[in-house]
């Protein structure tokens, strides 16, 4: 019964959510499950059998896919409330979603039931296009940075979109915990480690990134990052 609280709450505070009555809540409860997961855990492959679309409750994920090479590349850090999973095809790369922080919960509905309660509820299903045409967007914009940005500026951007879904605003300056590892920054931002490295050890020596520890991180005024 505990459970099925959890998910009838978490649900209907969604924003994807928050237009349904309580019985529209209810059959939604009816066909999701909830899920618990720790760092470095693997919970979504693209190529998975059964399709499945994803709601991060709690914590941090990155979705990464693989390039031509090979090679890992980060396309996504999503954090509480976002969507992840089956909701659009991008063609044939392969993606799969590995946990950041130390522990995440997941709210997760098998793809086919999740399109019938689309199919009853129009409302729905247009906000839920919204969120695909967002993602969409995204990939857009990270796809025009790669190629009209230099490795310097994707990296300081990647700080503030970082601190933009991560950090505590206290004015211009940001606190955050840094969950990447500079090899994920450079997947991140297709560069390479040392590369990354070396920007960041540049902007700390001018005093625009400050590191406490392993893990905090304080950009001093993110309008002159």
């Amino acid at each position: 019964m505990m459970v099925q609280d959890n998910k009838y709450w978490y649900l209907r505070n969604h924003k994807l959510f928050d237009q349904l009555n309580s019985n529209e809540i209810d059959e939604l409860c009816i066909v999701s499950n909830m899920k618990n997961a720790e760092k470095n855990d693997i919970i979504y492959f693209s190529e998975s059998e059964v399709k499945k679309i994803f709601i991060l409750k709690l914590g941090t994920v990155k979705i990464c896919r693989e390039d031509e090479t090979g090679r890992e590349i980060i396309t996504e850090m999503l954090t509480e409330g976002d969507i992840f999973g089956h909701v659009n095809s991008r063609g044939s790369s392969f993606e799969f979603a590995k946990v950041l922080s130390d522990q995440v919960k997941l709210c997760f509905f098998e793809l086919s039931n999740f399109m019938q309660v689309l199919e009853k509820n129009p409302s729905l299903s247009l906000k839920f296009a919204d969120v695909v045409n967002e993602k969409l967007i995204s990939f857009q914009q990270k796809y025009e940075d790669l190629i009209f940005k230099n490795v310097d500026t994707r990296v300081s951007d990647f700080f503030k979109r970082y601190a933009k879904h991560h950090g505590k605003f206290i004015g211009d300056r940001v606190e955050m915990e840094m969950l990447l590892t500079h090899q994920d920054i450079a997947d991140y931002t297709a560069s390479s480690r040392q590369s990354v490295t070396s920007i960041i050890n540049r902007l700390v020596e001018k005093g625009k990134l400050i590191y406490e520890g392993r893990r905090k991180v304080i950009i001093a005024n993110i309008n002159n990052l």
